[in-house]
């Protein structure tokens, strides 16, 4: 294995080619310790946790594992169309390390989106056989039924799905939303298809207004990042996830 030394470093935590590592070293831009790096090929005995790099602190992770709260009006994609993308709201070196999100959430919905640069850990996360359960809480068009609650944890058929989908739990809260009292829904489904948690309430003669995911199996949004905050995923989120 390569010895690992400040350029191979520097362009495997995303600050582009190691010509373009080499040349924040020679504009003395990276320190370690409180002493600025002068030497571009130096080697590292062992990996050190953090580097500064133009005066930021960074932890050298190469495998990202990242908690983002995702606002709404925010497109889970690299190429947006119509909104800003979510990877504006992550450091530009994350895109250069391949970031994806785990799943997506539509630009009318918010909260928990998961995202790495792992594709065996995406993997895991989205499919089904892991039997993670993702739970949102919606708020509704009309009033909602015990008949609707009924239909949606018996299955019901979607516009081009082979087989019917299913509530796997389904629970009813009174929150406070802009300083008024409104009902909500907490649900949990077991799949991540295309909007399916909008077409299944519409599927039951219902109409969602606002939609936000909470957890991801085990995972919940953590309560302290405010709209458009990220922080990694701890190692026991990690392992609890794959």
């Amino acid at each position: 294995m390569p010895a690992l030394t400040l350029e191979r470093l520097l362009a495997g935590l995303g600050f582009g080619s190691r010509k373009d590592a080499r040349g924040l070293v020679r504009m003395g831009l990276v320190e370690l310790n409180g002493d600025v790096l002068e030497d571009p090929f130096m080697e590292f005995a062992e990996r050190p946790e953090t580097i500064t790099v133009n005066g930021e602190e960074i932890p050298t992770v190469e495998k990202l594992y990242v908690m983002l709260h995702k606002p709404t009006d925010v497109e889970c994609s690299h190429n947006a169309r119509d909104h800003k993308s979510v990877y504006e709201l992550l450091p530009d070196r994350f895109t250069a390390m391949g970031i994806q999100s785990v799943g997506r959430l539509d630009a009318d919905s918010e909260g928990l989106l998961l995202l790495s640069n792992q594709g065996d850990f995406i993997h895991r996360v989205e499919s089904p056989k892991k039997g993670l359960l993702k739970r949102y809480r919606v708020t509704l068009a009309r009033p909602f039924t015990e008949a609707q609650k009924a239909e949606l944890l018996k299955g019901v058929m979607l516009k081009d799905e082979r087989r019917p989908v299913l509530a796997h739990e389904i629970s009813e809260e009174r929150i406070v939303v802009d300083g008024a009292e409104v009902d909500s829904v907490v649900i949990s489904i077991g799949e991540g298809l295309y909007h399916q948690v909008r077409r299944m309430f519409a599927a039951v003669g219902n109409h969602v207004v606002t939609l936000s995911r909470e957890a991801i199996g085990p995972v919940e949004l953590d309560t302290t990042l405010g709209k458009g905050g990220w922080r990694f995923l701890t190692e026991e989120e990690v392992a609890k996830l794959s």
